[in-house]
């Protein structure tokens, strides 16, 4: 299930605000700092424009000294003078362009930071059952494209900060320069402005839709990736790449229209404002109203003042492409941080009898997967469990494992209910081996600690052993230090599933649930993991699902799940 496409909010602050202060969140004070550094660098270059225009003037007159300041305020200074003057400024300009840099690199990066963490923990937290309804690659979507591009928008509004500062210093210049025109010249490129509004707001309605298009494509390429395999055994790569292909031009329309609109506005707007200017400069010019040498000027700040409207205009577009995506962001960490899975709890120290009392549990309203199961394990008992596909098996091990709460009943340690245990108590004392092993990145003895801290070495050999997988890893190069997982060595399907074991058994825990440990698995290491599971007997409490009569006839007691309803099975149990 996808979140549907939120409503656009209609907002009295400018979504290129909205949009970068959301992301950059605490970090507005440094935002405002940012502003003021902006500005004192506008001045800066305000002056600086004064003088390179004062210098110009002055050479092409012919004269030795050169004219600073408005009119009745001038300064006049040796063109030599002048020229040190201005390239003090540049220096010190130079000087502040580093902290300056610097300032507005970390806002992004720190905001980016921030969202990544968010999301990764909410994503994290959330409930199993509410992942497990979402579309495939929904964290990676999250914490890759989208907080690039959410990061994106906290580096336009630092852009537009900074250009809105310098621009106010260049236009107050100008007004210092020539009060009058300027402000005229301003109505008139505001008008200018105005007459591109119906072209604004289209792009404002168009910017939603490459969001929803790259949405669903995200979507279909994990989809692409999760069932590559069965892509290349039945020869269907073309018939997929062609769907995908298609998918891809619908998104690459929609994005050029929103392009092509974006690049359109600002140069319409440029061309367009620099004729006005030439226009008053012809007019003015004509009539004599003000100095040539005050024009020029003018007409350098106008110019240059230009290009940061060029540049304030690009910002405001690029956050309006990337208003869709925030939305998105804001709706989709709402979800799963209103869907967080509680964690705090009773801390318990040992295991007690396991007991279900009448649990159901439906994926779907109307369509229970478990109908009133009712059992009990002792302390130190092995069980097995089996049933056909989807009868429930893996609902109930995830029930036993804390990770699904029962839509109706209990599941009661001793005499508490299990969504009462805190998580990480009950993290403590069980541990879970999944039919398909699955490696991460890094050495076999990280894999083995699986993000646990506080287990040497000494540890990790221990649990090796336990799983009979030691001497195997100590004849790979680097021994327990040898990378392994996806993009370096690979394990045989028996190494990995003894890798897994010796990962569950690490912390000593005093309830193990295996979910067919053996499928699919050669002889050899078969024998091995039969001969762990002989030698935990008795000592931890195991739940055993599987289907092999081999595995099961070790087990205590064996439970059958057939559509949902569970029954204790006799001794010996035929197994299909």
């Amino acid at each position: 299930m996808s979140v549907q496409e939120p409503e656009r909010r209609i907002s009295a602050v400018p979504e290129l605000l909205r949009n970068g202060l959301l992301v950059i969140g605490p970090d507005r004070p440094r935002l405002l700092v940012t502003a003021l550094f902006a500005a004192a660098i506008g001045v800066l270059e305000t002056i600086l424009l004064f003088i390179v225009a004062a210098v110009a003037i002055a050479l092409s007159g012919d004269r030795a000294s050169v004219q600073i300041g408005p009119a009745g305020f001038q300064l006049e200074l040796p063109i030599q003078t002048t020229a040190y003057l201005g390239l003090g400024l540049i220096v010190l300009l130079l000087i502040l362009s580093i902290p300056f840099a610097r300032l507005q690199a970390s806002l992004s990066a720190r905001a980016m930071v921030r969202l990544r963490g968010r999301i990764v923990r909410a994503y994290l937290s959330a409930s199993l059952h509410y992942r497990e309804t979402h579309r495939e690659g929904l964290l990676q979507q999250l914490a890759g494209e989208y907080s690039h591009l959410a990061e994106n928008s906290v580096q336009q509004l630092t852009l537009a900060c900074v250009t809105l500062c310098m621009l106010a210093a260049i236009l107050l210049g100008a007004v210092v320069s020539a009060p009058l025109i300027s402000l005229g010249m301003m109505v008139v490129l505001a008008a200018c402005g105005a007459l591109l509004a119906p072209l604004m707001r289209r792009m404002r309605q168009d910017a939603a839709t490459p969001t929803i298009i790259n949405r669903e494509l995200s979507g279909r390429v994990a989809q692409t990736n999760r069932i590559s395999e069965e892509i290349a055994a039945y020869r269907v790569k073309d018939a997929v790449a062609a769907y995908l292909e298609t998918e891809i031009r619908g998104a690459a329309a929609a994005m050029g229209k929103l392009r092509f609109e974006g690049r359109l506005a600002p140069s319409l707007f440029q061309y367009g404002a620099i004729g006005v200017v030439l226009i008053f400069v012809a007019l003015i010019a004509g009539s004599r109203a003000v100095e040539v040498g005050g024009l020029a000027t003018l007409v350098l700040l106008l110019v240059r003042a230009l290009g940061y409207v060029r540049q304030l205009q690009r910002s405001v577009h690029i956050a309006r492409e990337m208003a869709p995506y925030i939305d998105a962001i804001e709706v989709e960490l709402d979800a799963l941080e209103r869907n967080a899975w509680p964690s705090a709890g009773v801390e318990i120290e040992a295991l007690a009898p396991i007991a279900f009392r009448n649990v159901s549990y439906a994926y779907a309203t109307g369509s229970p997967v478990l109908r009133d199961v009712q059992f009990t394990i002792d302390p130190g008992e092995m069980v097995g469990v089996v049933g056909p596909s989807g009868s429930g098996k893996s609902t109930l091990t995830g029930l036993m494992l804390k990770l699904r709460n029962p839509d109706s009943g209990a599941i009661l340690v001793g005499d508490l209910e299990l969504d009462r245990v805190s998580d990480l108590a009950w993290a403590r004392l069980t541990a879970y081996v999944p039919q398909e092993s699955r490696l991460v990145f890094g050495s076999v003895a990280d894999n083995i600690r699986f993000f646990r801290d506080g287990f040497g070495i000494a540890e990790v050999e221990a649990a090796a052993r336990a799983a009979h997988v030691h001497d195997e890893i100590m004849r790979l190069p680097e021994g327990f230090e040898t990378r392994i997982g996806p993009g370096a060595r690979g394990l045989s399907g028996g190494q990995r599933q003894r890798v897994s074991i010796a990962r569950a058994l690490l912390a000593r825990p005093q309830l193990i649930v295996m979910d067919e440990p053996t499928s699919a698995l050669d002889q050899h290491s078969e024998t091995l993991i039969g001969q762990t599971l002989e030698e935990l007997k008795g000592q931890t409490t195991i739940v055993l699902v599987a289907h092999r009569p081999a595995t099961l006839k070790i087990c205590d007691r064996i439970f059958e799940l057939k559509h949902g309803v569970l029954r204790e099975a006799a001794l010996p149990v035929h197994v299909g």
